[in-house]
């Protein structure tokens, strides 16, 4: 037997209490008169005291109570081990596929399921299938979760040691930004796709493209190949101020990637998108000359602070020594180590407002020195919508699958697997029937004992 809380035993102590009053049994003195010394006058009261256990059942049933009630605290349990023969397995299909599933593979289900083994719905829950869902029925909403997502939530909910056959595709969208650790065995059984080519318009860059897929790659063409628009950016650098350099190499390395044409500080017309490189306030001729539904990337100013932390830009840290203290409620773009803004998000006015919350400065922070730097600033240039997915399309008609020299999922190590081989089972519920019949006992003989009388 184990405990989860042994500093609970520590309640034992209390069987002291049943100790000392059974022991310190203090008898009160009954004065008795008799004829002969009856004159002498009324004599003083009486009482003795005996230092013995008078009643030993009532004594050990009463200990009895108290280290119940102290285990109880420690809460025991006993490791339960589970032997290989014991483990069941579990069949994952997606419900909406079933019937198509046990068609092709009829035979390995009922081989498995004579085995042990149960079927659930590869989906969030994992509700128990049987066969009679193989009978066509109403189609169930398509489960947004990536496999990722529910084969890590499925190692929480398979029975330890147990064996795991999946019936699904290994489509790459299929799948998050990593692949699943799991503590259990999988047995990944691909299923052949039904439609192995499609294609869609996709917009990047302010450009169309025409994407083509297969199970072994995905490839874009663009449409418009006619010139675009120039993208027309003004920069207002202040005094003492020498940051425009990092900004205008910034964006000739997204002229050149994009193919687009970049005006930096035309001569005449309204700016695409306006740099304020200063620690004054933005002048409203500066923000005039930006034209309606265009950007303002401003440096705010305000409190220093130096505590060393990182700029968290596209799941990438970047040193930060210096920034600015920010109070702003708008839409976080980039954020510090606290969770602070970096960079923030505003609609004001006519213009969607950048607040920049440190500067393009080494002394600062190490941006400027990373590749990550134009990427990151490249949905602000071309005002791409959704920046957090520029250029990283996961459109659900791709039909790429992972290689067969790449493994689906990792494998926790046979260590790890070992460990999830004994559970805990929890012996509460034996020790409150027996504190409750113990007590009642106690209660009972409490009350039937009948005190006893000196008679005359």
């Amino acid at each position: 037997m184990h405990f989860l809380y042994p500093i609970g035993l520590f309640a034992l102590a209390g069987i002291i209490v049943p100790l000392v009053i059974h022991l310190w049994n203090v008898k009160q003195g009954k004065t008795i008169k008799i004829g002969s010394i009856a004159l002498l006058g009324e004599s003083s009261s009486a009482s003795s005291k005996s230092f013995k256990i008078n009643d030993w059942l009532l004594f050990v049933l009463r200990c009895l109570l108290l280290m119940l009630l102290a285990f109880l605290l420690a809460q025991p349990y006993l490791k339960k081990t589970i032997s290989k023969s014991s483990k069941t397995g579990w069949i994952l299909v997606d419900k909406n596929n079933f019937p198509r599933v046990f068609k092709s593979h009829q035979k390995t289900i009922d081989s498995l399921l004579k085995n042990g083994y149960e079927i659930h719905d590869f989906n969030a829950g994992f509700s128990l299938l049987s066969l009679n869902d193989t009978v066509v029925n109403q189609i169930k909403p398509q489960n947004n979760l990536s496999y990722t997502t529910l084969l890590s939530a499925a190692d929480q909910t398979v029975p330890a040691g147990a064996q795991v056959y999946l019936f699904a595709d290994q489509r790459v969208n299929r799948f998050g930004n990593e692949l699943p650790l799991v503590n259990y065995k999988l047995n990944w059984i691909p299923l052949n796709q039904s439609d192995t080519l499609s294609s869609w318009i996709a917009t990047y860059a302010g450009k169309k493209y025409e994407a083509k897929s297969n199970p072994s790659g995905t490839v874009y063409q663009a449409l418009n190949t006619s010139e675009n628009t120039p993208v027309n950016i003004t920069i207002h650098e202040g005094a003492g101020i020498s940051d425009s350099k990092y900004i205008i190499a910034a964006l000739k390395a997204i002229g050149s990637f994009t193919q687009r044409k970049i005006i930096i500080n035309p001569p005449a017309g309204k700016a695409t998108i306006g740099f304020w490189l200063s620690d004054e306030t933005v002048s409203a001729a500066f923000k005039s000359s930006i034209a309606p539904d265009g950007a303002l990337f401003q440096y705010e100013k305000g409190k220093i602070l130096t505590t060393p932390s990182f700029i968290k830009i596209d799941g990438k840290q970047l040193k930060l020594s210096k920034r600015i203290a920010s109070g702003n409620q708008a839409e976080k773009v980039w954020t510090d180590g606290f969770g602070d803004a970096i960079l923030a998000k505003e609609r004001i006015g006519n213009l969607s407002t950048f607040h920049f919350y440190s500067r393009f400065n080494p002394q600062w922070n190490e941006l400027v020195w990373d590749p990550l730097f134009v990427k990151a600033l490249m949905p602000i240039v071309i005002l791409d919508k959704n920046p957090e997915d520029f250029g990283f399309e996961n459109n659900p008609a791709d039909q790429r699958i992972v290689s067969l020299k790449q493994k689906a999922v990792i494998e926790a190590n046979k260590t790890v697997l070992a460990t999830k081989t004994t559970q805990n089972k929890p012996l509460a519920t034996i020790f409150w029937i027996a504190a409750l019949l113990i007590f009642a006992t106690e209660r009972i003989l409490s009350f039937r004992k009948k005190p006893q009388y000196v008679k005359n």
